[in-house]
């Protein structure tokens, strides 16, 4: 390729177009097109690269992809599979399905080598084809604004239960998997279905079994030679000839001239016989049997197929016709890799890379370099044009930002290989710019990690390794004590600023409040080789005591103490440490940080105990509900009993979801622990206090990796080898509950708890290890009734994921060699039974979660808890038709919402109920936007164009207490930043529930219509502003000469006009010389063709004009957006009838999976709002500059919204109630003292009666 550079053609390159890195460009930028399923590729938060087409098409067809699995789904459906599956797929057409229409493509195929299907549907926006992928756009120097080919992206999937619905003998799906271009006008995506042959391996075998058919061609001349006088040696193979030919004439016959088979036809009767039988039953032939001279004289009568109804007289897929048509094709499969085919079949190949914008890339298999890292990266294949791999650079850039790095060196590799001079100098530029800009990036726009680094008097930017950091960190430490929380803060914001995994992990466990051993040393000025007595450590450690200022002071060096006694296991040093903290730090003193007594009217902050920061947040909120602190402090009222039948009996949460005795035992320890840490949030003298490790072990980790950590170990009792560092489970959790941080466990506390002990003997199965489905129960819910008064049939399904998510279930039986754990009724005494309490109890209070940068989501984490809460309470009361135990959390938390469905043709909705613990809003994809917009684009109407569905979702009833989570998921490894804007009072009148003949559901359609079209507006308005170069840029278009059309457009033309051409294929057996499938003109997609053609054919525009009739526009556009603005919020105003107060919000800030959590609490009673950042509480008085704050970032994660009518009986801010202090006998004496002037007298506080009263007292 250095053949086409040339000094005079580097003389005329666009500097811009080399000295700008993807995505600077803003003057460039193209609208953004979000059709069809494109957002949902960036939706989940997940970084996944894209594909060239070719790259595409060759990862397919060579079981290289890692987002399809139909292979795997057929050994799991256990499929009877003919051939095997790992090779090369070479794709044929099959039958007639195959068609184009102006948006849409449906190629249909299956595989020559294995019979399995594939099935590409392709759709675009027909009314935006102009911003389809072109390769008439491709030029050098490459413009990222330039979209000559797609880059397709995985979108999602079909998941298996639907997939299990959708299955079927005609239609036997596998999967369903789809794709859609990135670029951003584009509006291109393709669905690929796989599909199980029809034809099982022992249909196939009959077929091809020539030695059973000539031992019948001998019987059959031994029995009658003078009817069998012509039968010969090619008999023998002829049988798949012959069942083309019956089903070739069962396709093209009329339905009243269907020819029938009789069995003892002698051609029939040799090939097939009784032994194949099963073959035409499963065609669906009728069969007579009419004995005669004790032979059967009957026949097989086909069954006549549905005609032809599809778009442009195609077959519909999933019909009797079409599964004629699939069985035809496998036999016609067979005859080819037989020989006996005087065609050559039709393959797809070339029609599929002219479909997708593509030339062929024949030997990509072969090539050495197509499997290299560095091709797979940036998904091209080796020798693709110069511009086709930069354009592949550009897709890549925004979808996988965390491998941009080795994107650009990749890059440079790649010219290397080429050997194009060209292409090495843009990709040489880039690696400079980028260089450049990470280096200018640390040095300048980020101020917060400047200040990060000047705190450990580190000079920016941040080139420092992990190690030194650290060292810093600990310098920072020893020197300055008292700031230590800072200086865990800092280390944070440097961990937050990299990229680097390690780098971060390594960081975020150095500012554990719970030290390393290194740390701990270096607290003391101690080097972490050097090894110390207990004695020593006792006598540095009441060194340093002495000097302290602050009682945070003295915890920070008993913290380094206790953590060098429990690493070096030294019990001398755990007892003088205890001494230490009695004498030095003793329980009942102050603990403000500063010395100063904590303020009584601000409530009790939380210590993190190991990057807990959102379990914080969480335990704060839920302490300001009433419906969970009345649990927690009247427990007895609500408590399971321990007893097997009772465990048994309780249905979880809507799913109705079961629980083993493991789950109950931890549920009701959780209880216990979140009662305490309540009482000491309610009474505690201190600024904070910290919730237990069992709590939090309780909440964040499932009870199977509680329980798997403890075989671990118990199976590692007799043999001692060195500690290892902490490992994942042998399984993973049913949930990401097991990714939590790691931290150092507190000290071990007894794990004895009375409530727990087994009060009832075992009557069932208990496998504490088997992880409980995580699939939504549905129930059919019979003669329910619609919305708008007719009969339906209602689908009751439940979605409480939180359950599957920590639960886990009784399934089974044990196996010979069952653990211990796993009991027998029948063996099962009180004492085992209680054993088992323990265990679990024990391993509650010893497991050590994992470590490093992963969080847990709020949602999850507040999932856990009310999962916990809900399976240590007995239900209130039973819903009769469905089953659903209702309880004080459930009729707390829960929504019911009604999912609607109804298809194209129907005139009336299939209905869903769910129970959810929150709903859900997306923030829109630019820009802000208010929380109404953000709730209807979960509960707005969609139209699902390849389903041919419309839906939408209502609220069927309210909880007191709402939850709003605000997706902020998406794509490309990155939160969606935009801002929502809270409303302190959220009327929910526009999403409730209401007949379809109804005044209000007609309003709300009209509001969907109104909503849509103004989103539309509002995307043209943006496109015109983001490119105002678009009249030029479609001149310049227009000017394009068709002669100068490039090689790869031409390519694609071409594979069209060849594939188009194509007749007829394979003749086989006689009547069936116009066998096998081609693609016919109306297959070939007229729009996709010759594009510079078509241009020469539209009228010029002067640049004048364009400019003059885009001025026009845009004057329109804003006419029309204020219009239906308007109209949009009349349609809204007096929906006032269910207000909900906010409460709380939940705020996050960092990456996806790392960062700091806090939250905004209201106190209604008085009327302020308060900032919980672990131990730090602060307040603000001031509701509108609070909302105004949280309106404008994107830190905002989860909503609290209350019932405003009655939000008292269900929320508040507990005061303190400081504990009284008896008097001694006799008359009090208060000892006074006189200020330094002598006016004032001076009580002493300690000894003041008023001291003793709570702070509501005081204030009266």
């Amino acid at each position: 390729m250095a053949n086409s550079y040339d000094l005079r053609s580097q003389q005329d390159h666009d500097a811009s177009a080399y000295t700008q890195l993807p995505g600077t460009a803003s003057d460039d930028a193209a609208h953004n097109n979000p059709a069809g399923a494109k957002p949902q590729a960036y939706n989940d938060g997940v970084e996944r690269p894209g594909r060239h087409p070719s790259r595409w098409i060759y990862e397919l067809l060579n079981n290289k992809t890692t987002n399809i699995g139909p292979f795997e789904k057929a050994r799991q459906y256990q499929v009877d599979i003919p051939y095997d599956w790992d090779h090369e797929h070479r794709l044929v057409l099959n039958g007639n399905q195959s068609y184009s229409t102006p948006s849409t493509r449906v190629l249909s195929s299956l595989c020559i080598e294995c019979h399995f299907h594939f099935v590409f549907k392709m759709k675009w926006n027909e009314h935006c084809q102009d911003n389809l992928c072109n390769p008439l756009q491709a030029s050098w120097p490459m413009e990222e604004s330039k979209y000559p080919w797609h880059h397709l992206v995985w979108a999602g999937t079909t998941d298996d239960a639907d997939l299990l619905e959708e299955r079927s003998k005609y239609y036997p799906l596998l999967s369903r998997e789809q794709f859609v271009c990135v670029a951003p006008p584009c509006t291109f995506q393709i669905t690929v279905e796989v599909l199980e042959p029809r034809m099982g391996s022992w249909w196939a075998q009959l077929l091809t079994d020539h030695d059973a058919i000539r031992q019948e061609l001998y019987n059959a001349k031994a029995r009658d030679p003078e009817r069998y006088e012509g039968a010969n040696e090619g008999w023998i193979t002829q049988a798949p000839l012959n069942l083309n030919t019956y089903l070739k004439n069962l396709l093209e016959s009329p339905t009243n001239d269907l020819r029938s088979i009789s069995k003892r036809n002698k051609r029939f009767s040799v090939l097939f016989g009784p032994r194949s039988f099963r073959i035409f039953r499963d065609l669906e032939f009728s069969e007579t049997v009419v004995m005669l001279d004790d032979e059967d004289d009957g026949q097989f009568t086909p069954r006549a197929p549905e005609p032809a109804s599809g778009p442009s007289g195609t077959t519909e897929p999933g019909t009797y016709r079409a599964y004629v048509e699939d069985v035809r094709a496998e036999v016609q499969c067979i005859i080819h890799r037989t020989g006996q085919a005087t065609e050559k079949p039709t393959f797809i190949t070339s029609a599929l890379y002219a479909d997708l914008g593509s030339k062929d890339a024949p030997g990509a298999k072969s090539h050495a370099l197509t499997d290299l890292e560095r091709y797979r990266l940036l998904g091209i294949l080796p020798n693709l044009p110069r511009e086709a791999t930069v354009n592949a650079y550009f897709r890549q850039w925004d979808l996988i930002p965390s491998q941009r790095k080795a994107m650009v060196n990749d890059l440079v590799a790649i010219a290397n290989d080429y050997g194009d001079e060209a292409l090495s100098e843009f990709a040489m530029t880039q690696s400079s710019i980028f260089e450049s800009l990470m280096e200018r990036m640390q040095a300048s726009e980020n101020n917060e990690l400047n200040q990060a680094l000047k705190f450990f008097d580190l000079s920016p930017p941040n080139r420092y390794t992990a190690d030194q950091i650290i060292a810093s960190f600990r310098l920072t430490l020893a020197g300055r004590p008292g700031q230590a929380a800072t200086a865990r803060d800092m280390l944070m914001v440097i961990a937050g600023a990299s990229s680097d995994p390690e780098y971060q992990t390594r960081l975020l466990m150095e500012s554990d409040s719970n030290m390393t051993l290194d740390t701990s040393k270096a607290l003391f000025n101690v080097p972490p080789n050097d090894a110390m007595d207990s004695q020593a450590w006792i006598q540095v450690g009441r060194s340093k005591l002495k000097s302290c200022t602050s009682r945070q002071e003295k915890l920070l060096y008993l913290s380094a103490l206790n953590t060098i006694a429990d690493v070096t296991d030294d019990a001398r040093l755990k007892q003088g440490a205890a001494e230490l903290q009695e004498r030095f730090a003793p329980a009942g003193e102050e603990d403000d940080g500063n010395g100063a007594p904590a303020d009584i009217n601000i409530p009790v902050g939380l210590n993190n105990i190991g990057n807990t920061c959102y379990l914080n947040s969480l335990l704060q909120y839920l302490f300001t509900v009433k419906a969970v602190r009345d649990i927690a402090f009247n427990y007895s009222d609500y408590r399971l009993e321990l007893t097997d039948e009772q465990i048994a009996e309780r249905k979880i949460g809507g799913n109705k979801m079961t629980m083993d005795r493991a789950e109950a035992v931890v549920a009701q320890a959780f209880v216990h622990e979140l009662a305490d840490l309540f009482n000491k949030l309610k009474s505690h003298n201190q600024a904070a206090t910290r919730p237990s490790q069992r709590l939090a072990n309780a909440v964040l980790l499932s009870t199977h990796t509680l329980l798997e950590d403890l075989k671990s170990k118990e199976a590692s009792t007799s043999t001692l080898p060195p500690p290892l560092p902490v490992r994942p489970p042998s399984k993973p959790p049913p949930s990401p509950v097991a990714e939590d941080t790691e931290m150092a466990s507190e000290r071990n506390h007894s794990s004895q708890d009375s409530e727990t002990v087994s009060n009832g003997s075992s009557e069932t199965l208990v496998d504490l290890v088997t992880v409980m489905s995580d699939k939504p129960v549905s129930e059919e819910q019979p003669s329910s009734t619609h919305p708008d008064g007719k009969p339906n049939e209602t689908t009751i399904r439940v979605v409480d994921e939180s359950i599957a998510e920590t639960s886990a279930t009784v399934t089974g039986e044990p196996t010979k060699n069952s653990d211990a754990d796993v009991i027998m009724s029948d063996l099962v005494d009180e004492t085992q039974q209680q054993t088992i309490d323990e265990k679990v109890l024990d391993a509650l209070g010893h497991q050590k979660r994992s470590s490093g940068t992963d969080q847990q989501d709020v949602e999850e984490v507040i999932g856990s808890i009310i999962n916990r809460l809900q399976a240590a309470i007995h239900p209130s009361s039973v819903d009769e038709q469905t089953g659903i135990q209702f309880e004080k959390i459930m009729e707390t938390f829960f929504v019911t919402t009604v999912n609607y469905t109804k298809k194209f043709d129907d005139h009336t909705y299939q209905s869903e109920i769910s129970y959810d613990r929150s709903i859900t809003a997306f923030p829109a994809a630019d820009g802000p936007c208010s929380l109404y917009d953000a709730l209807g684009r979960n509960f707005d109407q969609q139209v699902l164009e390849e389903s041919r569905l419309t839906r939408y979702t209502a609220i069927k009833s309210l909880p007191p207490v709402l939850h709003v989570l605000i997706q902020r998921s998406q794509s490309i490894g990155r939160k969606n930043d935009n801002p929502v804007v809270i409303p302190e009072t959220l009327y929910l009148d526009r999403y409730m529930d209401a007949p379809h003949d109804s005044p209000e559901f007609k309003r709300r359609t009209e509001q969907w219509v109104v909503g849509e079209w103004l989103a539309d507006l509002k995307q043209q308005k943006a496109r015109l502003n983001a490119d105002p170069k678009t009249g030029a840029l479609l001149d310049e278009i227009r000017r394009r000469d068709e002669s100068q059309t490039s090689d790869w457009a031409s390519a694609i033309a071409e594979a069209r006009s060849a594939v188009a051409s194509l007749d007829d294929q394979f003749a086989f057996d006689g009547p069936s010389t116009e066998d096998l499938i081609t693609l016919s003109d109306q297959d070939i997609d007229s729009n996709m063709t010759d594009s510079a053609t078509n241009v020469s054919h539209k009228p010029a525009i002067e640049p004048n004009e364009m400019a003059i009739i885009e001025e026009l526009t845009r004057a329109q556009l804003e006419d029309d957006i204020a219009i239906y603005g308007q109209r949009l919020e009349q349609l809204v105003t007096g929906m006032e009838k269910n207000p909900y107060r906010l409460q709380a919000v939940i705020c996050h800030r960092g990456h996806l999976s790392s960062g700091h959590y806090w939250v905004w609490i209201h106190d209604f009673e008085a009327n302020v709002w308060r900032w919980y950042n672990d131990a730090a509480v602060k307040e603000n008085q001031n509701t509108q500059e609070v909302l105004e704050t949280l309106s404008k970032s994107g830190e905002p994660y989860y909503l609290c919204y209350v019932r405003d009518s009655d939000k008292g009986q269900h929320v508040n801010v507990p005061k303190r109630e400081l504990p009284v202090v008896p008097e001694p006998a006799g008359e009090p004496r208060i000892e006074t003292a006189e200020d330094a002037d002598g006016d004032i007298q001076v009580n002493d506080a300690s000894k003041d009666p008023l001291s003793t009263l709570t702070a509501d007292e005081i204030e009266t």
